[in-house]
């Protein structure tokens, strides 16, 4: 009898919860909230909306296929009502035609004015210019930071333009190899003072750079 009447009683606790979370009033969307996008989005969640029914990782997924959206978390407070997306934007460091590539080789449209100058990227294609951008990424931050465009030939071979003192400098870099020896080369060369005033520089055989 005790089973019996505790399994009923349970019986009951649950189609009680059930009403409360799915059909009562008493928890619903008091509010919608949005962190990291200055954008307005649809949600797709209405306030008065019951809030067992906002599945949190059905909308984080929705946002999450946005081009744009790096990853979404979705919470919900059962005490206020309130929904919270939390999102976070990819961002762009170059552009290549009216394609913007993240750092991690994603490519999207971009939704307005970027922060910062974006490295222009000159290739035959997205898949290309996507590999640019890998190749780019990985160069040290003193070089990196005075990119401006980086230019893929048919061949593959690699045309950097950065900014020096001012000063547009071409390299001319050939494929993607032998890297690190390229570096030093151009290092050594940039830093001799009869090369203050050189417009290109060919490390693509970096055992015999050459200065122009």
């Amino acid at each position: 009898m005790n089973r019996r009447l505790a399994l009923l009683i349970s019986a009951v606790v649950l189609a009680v919860a059930t009403y409360i979370l799915g059909w009562s009033t008493l928890f619903t969307v008091s509010s919608v909230h949005i962190i990291g996008s200055k954008t307005q989005i649809s949600t797709g969640i209405v306030t008065g909306q019951k809030l067992a029914r906002v599945e949190p990782r059905a909308v984080a997924a929705r946002f999450e296929n946005l081009d744009w959206v790096a990853s979404a978390k979705v919470s919900r407070n059962w005490i206020n009502g309130k929904v919270t997306i939390d999102l976070i934007e990819r961002t762009p460091i170059a552009i290549y035609n009216n394609t913007v590539i993240d750092s991690t080789g994603k490519s999207f449209v971009l939704r307005g004015p970027a922060s910062s100058p974006l490295v222009e990227i000159q290739a035959v294609d997205l898949t290309a210019a996507i590999k640019a951008v890998t190749f780019f990424t990985l160069l040290p931050t003193d070089l990196k930071s005075t990119l401006t465009v980086v230019k893929v030939r048919s061949s593959g071979a690699l045309v950097l333009e950065v900014d020096n003192a001012g000063k547009n400098l071409e390299i001319r870099w050939g494929n993607d190899g032998d890297n690190e020896l390229k570096l030093k080369a151009y290092k050594a060369l940039i830093a001799l003072p009869e090369n203050a005033t050189i417009k290109r520089i060919d490390v693509s055989a970096p055992h015999a750079p050459i200065v122009k």
